[in-house]
């Protein structure tokens, strides 16, 4: 075999195999990792290789197993996964520096290295490990595996172990070529000159004729447009090279195939890619306190494991009460059952398999919780790591998509791993730094795909090895490469030295890093585009390395580009390439609009809805606003959701309430409070999880103290008003003006001594302001709504009992004992000015226009006779953008 061999040239090369034509054989361009994986199969020692995350965890076992005092205890103890992965990095740079664990060692790390590796008999090998085996091998022959090999890179900038090898395959007879950096560009041009200024050759620096080109942008979209346009504009045989520096053409591609040029299907790798976050997720679910949030994204999450038909069910009601085991659990696994039995249609083939899916979907829904300190017995971690392998391979079977092939991957490396550990059980902190290892920088964009194209695209400058006509480096910025510092000390490094294991020079890295840009340069026969773009892309810290080793040239030869000028000018030059601009003549927005035509059948549809008394809120604040929400039913897009600290509070409140505040007497204060004392910490588990959570501990220890005053309190407002409980959140309906149906759910029916109805709204609200003016002004629409469906033509009263205020809020005049508030109106009389409002609002629509009543003009078209109104808050409105209150952003 005649090969190329370059330190960047495992992810692609320029040219991308060694021949003289289209195509070669034997003669491919391969990286350190495709080297070694050549050499193994020639001298047929290759074989399956262990993942880094379970060489670590192996390591980790070794490291706890050792008895003594090393420099490694104490970190071990804090952090034992960090302090494993930091030591095993270490050992593998000595082997591969040459370095025997059974020989003595002064230094002190060195020997207690030597103390580990030796033993770690079980460790699987490294990369370090697998070129030694090759070395050994190479040892017992004298036949030289390869032909030749052609360098990229100088063999004194590879590092230790490569060095060796090549040393080792040279001593066999396998010929070794540098190829060598040379001007590439003619002497006459700008890029020539620059070339031989970097090569030290004499010549003079001056004029710039568009060869070299410096762009930058503080806009990246506008940066990629223009490139995008320069690569549509690009015809002939030209050979030009993209490097995508950090390997990402993401935002790029969408420029390029905006003006009809090919994707050129770069993604930077993510662990937040699709699937690969449900084994995260799957163990998030376990830790105890149950953390509601990750069992909702995990039912939310596209393709979950749970079926949509039965993770809707799950969903809203973790929803509605977030928490495990409470009434709307269990009614939601109720529904489920029922349904995938009705499906079954009584088949026992069809049973038996609704049977094993139901039994599927609590095994994600439902697992056993663990202790995130005293941490997760080793056999459920294992049990899960294969629930997600199982999941993911089904399906990448039917899908194909190289996703699930990857998170089926994932969850073995990692059962692997939380083997290898030798432990019983698993901490929290550790198993999640397990993931994170094997996810190390996740996965490629799946829907990043390169299309066939003149040219070649490549993540790093250093995969450019031969002349090309020119080279596009897109994302030309600051980065941190060939920057890492050396772990030893110069003691240790004399040691090494000594024992013929010298490790390399600390600033070989970064003389390899700025060998490679330089040498993108040096290939480059016609020009060379340089694009830097952000909003930082011209500090003197942002910019790139090799701008600041070129600054002396580029000042005299480089041509400095502003992108922005496409912006103003009919066309922008770039090298010899000219790009046409043409402006695009500005539309005026749409303007506001407060009046809207009745669409065809909407007063049909109209008297088949049923309103609440939350839709009469509605109509009385905006008409448009009530017609899109309560009449079509258009609702904004939305992903569900766990309640806020404050909602959770209230629906502690309202169960709770539920079940103190049964029919019959109420009971005395003190037995209120024992009673919610007794429920709440059953009530918080079944219904608002999320307090369990440190980010909730002030809420948490609030709703301990708050809920029994609030329950006693509600308990001593009804002892003291002499009522007596009928029902708790009853479902009530009727029929009013014919066309007005009505339903809703009252909190708290009571009966006074004279057999009258006292309706109880339970509130738990920041503030007392709002329902205290709506008392005042007339505008208690929910109590107006609820009496007039309870009571019908009886007399009631009414009021709202604000929990977290401890006050039961009602009208001055009730004979109610409470926060007595002077109203404009009493109770009947709202609802009859509601019923006066629902008749106005009802002649508008069948005249046939629907009215936004936020737009500034509408004023004089709302009906004269309105007798109640609500304030209208455009702000918190989901449909403002369609009357153009707010403008689309």
């Amino acid at each position: 075999m005649d090969i190329v061999f370059g330190l960047w040239a495992d992810a692609g090369s320029v040219p991308d195999h060694g021949g003289d034509g289209g195509g070669s054989m034997g003669q491919p361009v391969l990286g350190p990792a495709g080297l070694v994986d050549t050499l193994e199969t020639i001298l047929g020692i290759g074989g399956p290789r262990k993942p880094q995350v379970v060489r670590i965890a192996s390591f980790q076992a070794t490291l706890e197993s050792l008895d003594g005092d090393y420099f490694w205890t104490a970190s071990l103890q804090m952090d034992p996964w960090s302090t494993a992965q930091t030591l095993l990095g270490w050992r593998d740079e000595l082997i591969g520096f040459g370095w025997q664990h059974d020989q003595t060692w002064r230094e002190p790390r060195l020997s207690n290295l030597a103390a580990a590796s030796r033993a770690a008999i079980e460790l699987p090998s490294g990369l370090s490990d697998r070129i030694t085996a090759i070395m050994n091998e190479l040892a017992a022959s004298s036949m030289r595996p390869l032909t030749r090999i052609r360098l990229i890179d100088p063999i004194d900038l590879c590092p230790s172990p490569l060095r060796r090898l090549l040393e080792r395959l040279s001593n066999l007879g396998c010929v070794m070529e540098a190829i060598k950096s040379t001007a590439a560009a003619p002497v006459e041009t700008s890029l020539g000159k620059l070339q031989r200024w970097m090569l030290n050759s004499s010549g003079t620096l001056e004029g710039a004729d568009g060869s070299v080109t410096v762009a930058s942008s503080a806009s990246k979209p506008l940066a990629a447009e223009i490139v995008g346009q320069w690569f549509a504009n690009q015809t002939g045989n030209t050979t030009i090279a993209l490097v995508s520096q950090d390997g990402d053409t993401d935002l790029l591609d969408h420029g390029l195939a905006g003006a009809g040029a090919p994707r050129a299907g770069r993604s930077r790798s993510s662990i937040h890619r699709g699937s690969l976050q449900l084994l995260l997720l799957a163990f998030k679910i376990v830790w105890a306190p149950f953390d509601p949030r990750a069992l909702m994204e995990l039912l939310v999450f596209p393709n979950s494991p749970v079926s949509p038909r039965a993770a809707w069910h799950l969903a809203a009601a973790l929803e509605q009460a977030p928490g495990r085991g409470g009434i709307e659990w269990e009614e939601a696994w109720t529904k489920i059952d029922q349904n995938e039995r009705l499906r079954a249609q009584g088949e026992t083939g069809e049973l038996e398999a609704a049977n094993r899916r139901l039994s599927r979907w609590r095994e994600w829904a439902e697992p056993q919780t663990a202790d995130p300190i005293l941490g997760i017995p080793l056999q459920q971690a294992l049990a899960i790591c294969d629930r997600v392998a199982v999941w993911a391979s089904r399906r990448y079977a039917m899908t194909n998509d190289f996703l699930y092939s990857a998170t089926s991957i994932l969850a073995v490396e990692v059962r692997a791993a939380l083997a290898a550990l030798g432990r019983d059980r698993l901490p929290r902190l550790l198993v999640e730094r397990i993931i994170d290892q094997a996810l190390d920088l996740g996965e490629a964009n799946p829907n990043a795909r390169a299309e066939a194209a003149s040219w070649r695209s490549v993540p790093h400058p250093g995969s450019i090895w031969a002349p090309v006509s020119t080279v596009v480096w897109w994302n030309f910025g600051a980065t941190r490469e060939g920057s890492l510092r050396s772990p030893w000390s110069e003691r240790e490094r004399q040691e090494l030295a000594s024992a013929d294991c010298p490790a390399d020079d600390m600033a070989m890295g970064a003389r390899a890093a700025s060998a490679a840009w330089e040498r993108a340069i040096l290939n480059a026969r016609r020009s060379v585009l340089l694009i830097a773009a952000g909003l930082d892309s011209d500090a003197e810290d942002s910019l790139h390395p090799l701008a600041h080793r070129l600054k002396p040239a580029l000042d005299k030869v480089g041509t400095v580009l502003q992108l922005e000028t496409a912006l103003r000018a009919s066309e922008i030059s770039i090298g010899d390439t000219v790009i046409g601009r043409h402006a695009i003549a500005p539309a005026l927005l749409p303007q506001a609009k407060f009046s809207w035509p009745t669409p065809a059948n909407f007063n049909t549809r109209l008297a088949e809805a049923t309103q609440s008394a939350t839709s009469l809120e509605s109509l009385l604040s905006c008409q448009l606003m009530w017609a899109l929400r309560h009449v079509a039913r258009l609702r904004a897009g939305r992903v569900r959701s766990i309640p806020d600290a404050n909602q959770l509070l209230g629906n502690l409140a309202h169960a709770i309430a539920r079940d103190i505040f049964v029919p019959g007497v109420p009971p005395d204060p003190t037995s209120a409070a024992q009673q919610t004392t007794s429920l709440l910490e059953s009530k918080i588990d079944q219904l608002a999880a999320p307090l369990r959570h440190p980010e909730f501990a002030e809420e948490l220890n609030f709703a301990r103290r708050r809920l029994p005053a609030a329950m006693a309190s509600l308990a001593r407002c009804l002892v003291d008003n002499h009522l007596t409980v009928e029902a708790t959140e009853q479902q009530v309906s009727g029929t009013f003006e014919a066309v007005l149906s009505m339903r809703g759910a009252v909190d708290l029916i009571t009966r006074d001594q004279m057999g009258q109805a006292v309706i109880v709204d339970l509130k738990w609200t920041r503030s007392d302001r709002t329902r205290v003016d709506e008392l005042a002004n007339g505008g208690a629409v929910q109590l107006a709504s609820y009496g007039a469906l309870v009571a019908g033509d009886q007399p009631y009263r009414a009021g709202y009992f604000l929990l977290n205020q401890r006050q039961f809020a009602t009208l001055e005049g009730s004979g109610l004992i409470g926060r007595l508030v002077q109203g404009n109106r009493s109770l009947p009389d709202t609802w009859t000015a509601i019923i006066a409002a629902w008749r106005s609002w009802r002649s508008v629509t069948e005249g046939g226009q629907i009215l936004a009543t936020g737009v500034e003009g509408v004023a004089n078209l709302l009906p004269s006779d309105l007798t109640i109104a609500r304030e209208v808050h455009c702000e918190r409105c989901d449909y403002s953008t369609l009357c153009r209150v707010r403008a689309i952003a």
